[in-house]
C-alpha cells in the first residue's frame, strides 16, 4: 500500500507552486479542497488493491503479522 500511495503522491514531488483560487463556494475550498481529494484518493486504496489483485486487504494485513511473528532458523552451522 506504501507504493500506492507514493505512487499518487509523486506528480507532487515535480511541483515548484500551486496557485489556488477559490470562489469559497461549495463545502471546501482552497487548500482544504486539496488536501480532501488526496485525502479521498488514499482511502480508496484498500478497495482498488482488492479489484486489482483479488485478495481481501483484511487477509493480506493478518498475514503481515504472521511474518514477523515467525522466529529465525537456528544456524545449523554453529
Amino acid at each position: 500500500m506504501p507504493e500506492i500511495v507514493k505512487a499518487l503522491a509523486s506528480p507532487l514531488a515535480n511541483v515548484d507552486k500551486i496557485t489556488i483560487v477559490s470562489t469559497g463556494n461549495g463545502n471546501a475550498a482552497g487548500m482544504n479542497k486539496i488536501t480532501g481529494d488526496v485525502a479521498a484518493m488514499a482511502a480508496q486504496i484498500p478497495a482498488l488493491f482488492e479489484t486489482l489483485s483479488g485478495v481481501q486487504f483484511s487477509d493480506l494485513l493478518s498475514k503481515v503479522k504472521m511474518i514477523g511473528d515467525k522466529a529465525p532458523k537456528p544456524d545449523d552451522k554453529a
